[in-house]
């Protein structure tokens, strides 16, 4: 019996271990989805309109399958809607849809599950701005559907498009960019351009004129990335890992050391190689690997944007961050570990961290321990009884000092003090979990128990 339920545990393990592995994490205003590098995906955050295309509204505060989880190859969460691409090239969307943005040539109000727009399998990039969307063929051509009140789809066109149409003739597109009111793309060539509504010169066209076609910004070669979904902020990335903003300069969210709005780019000191822009905070990682924020930290207290800086803070003192994704008030950042951290405001559980408290420093949501058969073979690690119910003890080859507990979705739901050589865990649900255990020497070691 004991041979039988160790084999039916090791063959769980190495099902469960990938899916604690994050590969990247993309944000709208409170949505959140994940994907594994095994090939799923997780969501949970805001859904009263059905964003999450669970086929409810009812919001989640910890990491769900996402509906075909498997499905997968690219979603971008737009202000309250999704739109995803599956492996085959086919485009879906889900969510509010009250400008056609989900473009299924329809403007029901809104979707709570996925629905195929039908036009075609060969989409190869999407991205959800603020009530419109945009996608890039196979063929490199650029279309778009949803608002257009702001030419952020095309000039003296109708107000909305319920149906993907092409929007630029050109076919040498390379990256694409739905902001808030307004679009970007890179082309092959390395150049910026960019279109829509530009009151606080959030275009970065030198002025505050309404751009209704799409037109170079600067003449710069070498832009890599661009973040620009929420407000009225815009930050690029150029190859030589320099960091560019402009538009509004609000709580100094633009970093450069001012208040002031900026109508063209404006370089931010440093060398950057990811950057992610919130609603009223912003932040980035340095090459160096390091975990920066600026602007009011993401998240409020009361109303209140608390604490507020015009210039990048590092954040902690770790260097071994990878990237980061920043909602309306929340921030989200993956480790070269393939961990997950979030941190900011929480009021509805965006944090996916299974409560709606706050927090000003970034707290893992999802670790990354994998786990081989040979773990189980060699000895290193016993722990008893397996199954349990409300103790586990274990034998290790030296005395650890520390232990963690890690759930089916790599959330760490225990740690403490390992010494006494065993753990009482009469009040973890029902499930698999991966038990942690380090040294004071930072040895580790870990294995996986029962909990019934």
């Amino acid at each position: 019996m004991k041979k039988i339920l160790l084999l039916a545990l090791l063959l769980v393990a190495s099902k469960n271990h990938a899916q604690e592995c994050v590969d990247r994490v993309v944000c709208s205003d409170n949505s959140v989805t994940v994907y594994l590098l095994d090939g799923n995906t997780l969501t949970w955050g805001q859904n009263q309109f059905g964003q999450l295309g669970n086929g409810t509204t009812v919001a989640t505060i910890s990491p769900t399958p996402t509906v075909n989880a498997d499905q997968w190859a690219s979603v971008s969460h737009a202000r309250m809607h999704t739109i995803a691409l599956d492996h085959d090239g086919n485009l879906w969307s889900w969510g509010n849809n009250d400008v056609g943005q989900l473009g299924n040539n329809s403007t029901a109000s809104y979707s709570y599950v996925p629905v195929s727009t039908g036009s075609g399998s060969d989409w190869i990039e999407i991205s959800g701005g603020n009530l419109h969307s945009i996608g890039k063929k196979a063929d490199g051509t650029l279309w778009g559907w949803g608002n257009n009140g702001a030419y952020e789809l095309i000039m003296n066109g109708e107000n909305f498009y319920a149906n993907p149409f092409q929007i630029s003739p050109d076919t040498d597109w390379n990256k694409i960019y739905a902001g808030y009111f307004k679009t970007f793309a890179i082309k092959y060539d390395g150049t910026l351009w960019g279109r829509g509504r530009n009151n606080l010169g959030d275009v970065g066209i030198g002025s505050t004129v309404w751009v209704p076609f799409f037109t170079q910004i600067g003449t710069a070669n070498n832009w890599t990335k661009i973040s620009a979904a929420r407000c009225n902020s815009s930050f690029g990335l150029r190859s030589d890992n320099t960091l560019w903003a402009w538009g509004i300069n609000e709580n100094g969210r633009l970093g450069d050391g001012t208040v002031i709005n900026r109508t063209a780019p404006v370089q931010i000191p440093g060398q950057w190689k990811d950057i992610a822009s919130g609603n009223f905070h912003t932040i980035g990682i340095k090459t160096d690997g390091t975990l920066w924020q600026w602007g009011s930290y993401g998240w409020f207290d009361g109303g209140i944007p608390i604490p507020i800086t015009n210039v990048p803070v590092q954040v902690g003192t770790d260097s071994d961050w990878k990237s980061v994704s920043a909602g309306y008030c929340s921030s989200y950042a993956i480790k070269e570990n393939n961990s997950l951290w979030s941190w900011g405001y929480n009021g509805g559980g965006w944090l996916g961290d299974g409560t709606t408290v706050s927090n000003y420093t970034p707290e893992m949501i999802m670790g990354c321990t994998q786990m081989s058969s040979s773990d189980w073979l060699s000895g290193a690690l016993t722990v008893y009884p397996n199954p349990t119910r409300d103790i586990v003890k274990w034998n290790t080859t030296e005395t650890m000092s520390t232990f963690r507990i890690v759930n089916a979705l790599g959330q760490t739901v225990k740690s403490g003090d390992a010494r006494s050589g065993e753990l009482h865990v009469s009040d973890l649900t029902e499930g698999i979990y991966v038990i942690v255990l380090e040294s004071s020497s930072g040895k580790t070691q870990q294995t996986k128990f029962i909990k019934q």
